[in-house]
């Protein structure tokens, strides 16, 4: 019998780093304020509950990846940007409006949305990124939607990128408002790219910014 193209390629990455930090996102966004989620009340549970599922199904199945896995990543790492999107927009017409917040907590708070964001798209990076872990696993090492810097040396290439990596890009992204050493290479990944740099300036120059006004 010949051997199946999973057999053929063994190699897997671990669901774990990234489940780990969408359990900090969650932790992050539940821990918010009230007043910066939209709906509050059972709403600010949606998130825990999904990603405790993923936690579950992961438990589980520790080395099968699956597309409906993928799904509910996916649908986790959307809801969260949403709701990150939210509480970033409620807090700059809290600013506008002249809400009277206090400087301690725009920072508290303007902190907590901030690594919300870098986490959930580096989530979004390494989900999207080739299809997948799963498509990138039975893939041969090459670049899919990043060029990283491991690809621009001669062939054969035997380097992946790992969760760590996605993380790495959406933390320079957000702190430099553009890629580092890695490169976009179709439009939906740099559509990503340019969502995650405009929440995470608006955060930096106009939540941050006003905290630091407050406090001085």
């Amino acid at each position: 019998m010949a051997p199946s193209a999973e057999d053929a390629n063994p190699w897997r990455e671990s669901r774990w780093p990234p489940l780990a930090a969408l359990f900090v996102a969650a932790v992050l966004e539940v821990t918010l304020p009230g007043d910066l989620i939209l709906g509050g009340g059972w709403i600010r549970w949606i998130i825990p509950a999904l990603v405790a599922v993923l936690i579950v199904i992961s438990a589980v199945s520790p080395v099968e990846e699956t597309d409906r896995r993928r799904r509910i990543g996916v649908t986790v790492a959307a809801l969260v940007t949403l709701a990150n999107a939210g509480a970033i927009g409620e807090l700059v017409y809290g600013i506008v409006s002249e809400a009277g917040f206090e400087g301690k907590y725009l920072i508290v708070a303007a902190l907590q949305v901030w690594f919300t964001n870098m986490i959930v798209f580096a989530v979004w990076f390494w989900e999207i990124d080739g299809g997948g872990p799963r498509h990138r696993a039975l893939a041969p090492p090459g670049p899919h939607e990043y060029l990283f810097a491991q690809y621009t040396l001669p062939e054969p290439w035997t380097w992946r990128p790992a969760f760590w990596d996605y993380l790495y890009v959406s933390f320079t992204n957000s702190v430099s408002f553009a890629p580092a050493d890695v490169l976009p290479l179709r439009h939906r990944m740099k559509l990503l790219m340019a969502m995650e740099s405009l929440l995470s300036l608006m955060v930096i120059l106009i939540i941050a910014a006003r905290a630091i006004s407050i406090l001085y």
